[in-house]
């Protein structure tokens, strides 16, 4: 039977200190935001984080998940649930906006949105895990927010259509006028749309709760 540190080198595992699954993400974001889901490979973001390549693997089993698991540091759901805690329901949609697009103007994390969404838009394994991670992490914490029924899941997703529509045409496409006005400006016209969603009636919505 082969030795326990046989075992341990085969899956990755090196030597010394262990290696922090934050170290190989912070680099795994990087490389995303640098070179796209389809250009970075693992052997990159190993070297990034001056790890084996095969301890990426060992940690996240496959450069989708990495992906995935990435974008956590990236876009944080409590960004929104925060927003849905605290303050008035009359300006809910604005602040929403205002959080979201606040992270689409920090350089820091600017870049990896824009990589994300052109990923997601181009690469099927990306796709895929973009969607789990919207489904699993940000959709669910929202949903909960909201009251967790189907109804709070449909809002929270028709929310996302504006946010994320205006993100594309915003940030990655960069199509005029919408890539030119302030942020306060855009802030003013998609506010009104994303605080419906959350807010109105059922009625008002014309949603039938029932075929939900």
């Amino acid at each position: 039977m082969p030795s326990r540190a046989a075992m341990d080198k085969r899956r990755g595992r090196r030597q010394g200190e262990p290696v922090s699954r934050d170290v190989v993400l912070r680099a795994a974001k990087r490389e995303f935001a640098k070179h796209g889901y389809e250009k970075t490979t693992l052997r990159a973001i190993a070297d990034d984080a001056r790890v084996d390549p095969s301890m990426v693997l060992y940690l996240f089993g496959s450069k989708a998940e990495l992906f995935r698991e990435s974008m956590k540091l990236v876009l944080d759901p409590t960004l929104f649930t925060a927003q849905l805690a605290t303050g008035d329901d009359d300006d809910l949609g604005y602040r929403i906006v205002r959080a979201y697009l606040g992270i689409w103007e920090q350089p820091e994390t600017a870049a990896s949105m824009v990589s994300m969404l052109q990923s997601a838009t181009s690469n099927s394994d990306a796709h895929e895990a973009f969607r789990e991670f919207l489904h699993s992490y940000v959709m669910t914490a929202v949903t909960e927010a909201l009251g967790g029924a189907d109804e709070a899941r449909l809002r929270a997703m028709l929310a996302a259509t504006s946010l994320v529509g205006t993100a594309m045409l915003r940030y990655v496409m960069r199509v005029p006028p919408l890539s030119t006005l302030g942020v306060e400006q855009v802030v003013t016209l998609i506010g009104p749309t994303v605080h419906r969603y959350l807010t109105a009636t059922t009625d008002e919505l014309g949603m039938e709760i029932a075929s939900l």
